[in-house]
């Protein structure tokens, strides 16, 4: 009986958990240094960028901070999200010519990191055993991704072009606004730009790597291709080979189905709460207390309404992403009754004697065994009963 390994603690994901480390290190370093450099004024004095700033660099210290493994708990992530923001604030205020404190600062790098944590949220481990294992699969193979010097700078180039073709093209279209902000704009159209083309290279890096090991397995402790068997003739550490099975993947008219209710969920968020706020000036002249909330929310420091606005579709984003793992994870867990790649119906197919001992995202052990499709070939989990 297999049991599935961990990699939690091995030569790879180290490797990967430090270079994380150096990253996250090295914003927090550059982060305190801009917050903290005397006399620094961005942009236009009466339209200042800072909230979107603050929005971007702490969400995004958060999300190299959840990457680090220091911190396991989404709770413990936000509380430590804000931590930081608010000491970076307080102590701009203690002997820093030309700076002072600021509360909207605060909830603008609050709200940076809320998001954070909802995307976090948004990719939790989920499903049964089937979906489990191929979301351990792809952990592995990012963790190959990043722990090898290449591929970092391949992610490097990718947000370099990203940064530089998204920028100019967000300053000519907020060029076209009554009151445009140039320095805003090409803040927000870089990080967008930036993260756009990392996830499109490191999504290239991680499917390029599941196709190699599929073909190569290697140690999960290590990342040695030197396995006899399921032993690593390196290092001595046992691996799970069914981390190496090319599973089927949902494909064409099959992804968009899957897709398309978790799109139109995420549209949904955004058009329902862009309603709401819009009715507020409707409503402010019958009712005091519409009235009231239409005032605190239009009396805002300026460049909050952009932070909210990116709060709004980060939120909307992770409810989508969240809703479409979970559909993809009930079609991996169903896939023992009828294929993913062909649809063929699986239900009287037998699977391999050898019982697999694996585990739900739940952390619950379940029995099972791997078939292979009799039209097509692809490989298929199903679980066994309790006895």
């Amino acid at each position: 009986m297999s049991v599935v390994a961990s990699n939690a603690t091995g030569l790879v994901a180290r490797r990967a958990r430090r270079a994380w480390l150096l990253v996250f290190l090295s914003a927090f370093c550059a982060i305190a240094i801009a917050t903290h450099w005397p006399n620094v004024h961005v942009g236009d004095p009466e339209r200042p960028p800072d909230k979107i700033i603050h929005f971007i660099a702490f969400g995004g210290l958060a999300a190299l901070l959840w990457q680090t493994g220091w911190i396991k708990s989404r709770l413990a992530l936000f509380a430590a999200g804000i931590g930081i923001a608010l000491v970076d604030e307080v102590t701009q205020s203690i002997g820093v010519a030309g700076r002072q404190s600021s509360v909207e600062d605060v909830v603008a790098g609050a709200l940076g990191v809320f998001v954070v944590v909802a995307g976090t949220w948004a990719f939790a481990p989920m499903g049964g055993v089937a979906a489990n294992l191929r979301q351990q699969r792809r952990r592995v193979a990012e963790q190959f991704v990043f722990s090898r010097a290449g591929p970092w700078l391949s992610l490097l180039a990718a947000a370099m072009f990203g940064l530089v073709v998204m920028m100019p093209i967000s300053m000519l279209i907020d060029s076209e606004f009554p009151r445009p902000n140039p320095l805003q704009a090409a803040l927000v159209g870089a990080v967008l730009g930036v993260l756009l083309s990392c996830i499109i290279m490191l999504e290239s890096l991680v499917r390029r790597t599941l196709s190699v090991t599929a073909q190569k397995p290697r140690c999960i402790s290590c990342g040695e291709e030197a396995l006899d068997g399921a032993t690593c003739t390196r290092c001595g550490a046992e691996t799970d080979l069914n981390l190496f099975i090319q599973w089927p993947d949902a494909g064409g008219v099959k992804f968009l189905r899957l897709a398309a209710r978790p799109l139109m969920l995420g549209v949904g968020i955004v058009l329902a709460v862009t309603a709401v706020a819009l009715s507020l000036g409707a409503l402010r002249m019958t009712f005091g207390w519409a009235s009231t909330l239409d005032a605190l929310l239009h009396g805002r420091a300026y460049g909050m309404t952009s932070v909210l606005d990116l709060t709004l579709v980060g939120i909307a984003a992770a409810c989508a992403v969240r809703s479409f793992r979970k559909r993809s994870a009930r079609l991996a867990d169903g896939a023992s009754d009828y294929c993913i790649a062909c649809a063929h119906d699986l239900s009287r197919t037998p699977v391999a004697t050898e019982v697999y001992l694996g585990k739900t995202a739940a952390g619950v052990s379940q029995a099972c065994s791997i078939g292979r499709c009799g039209e097509c070939g692809a490989q298929f989990l199903r679980e066994l009963p309790r006895a």
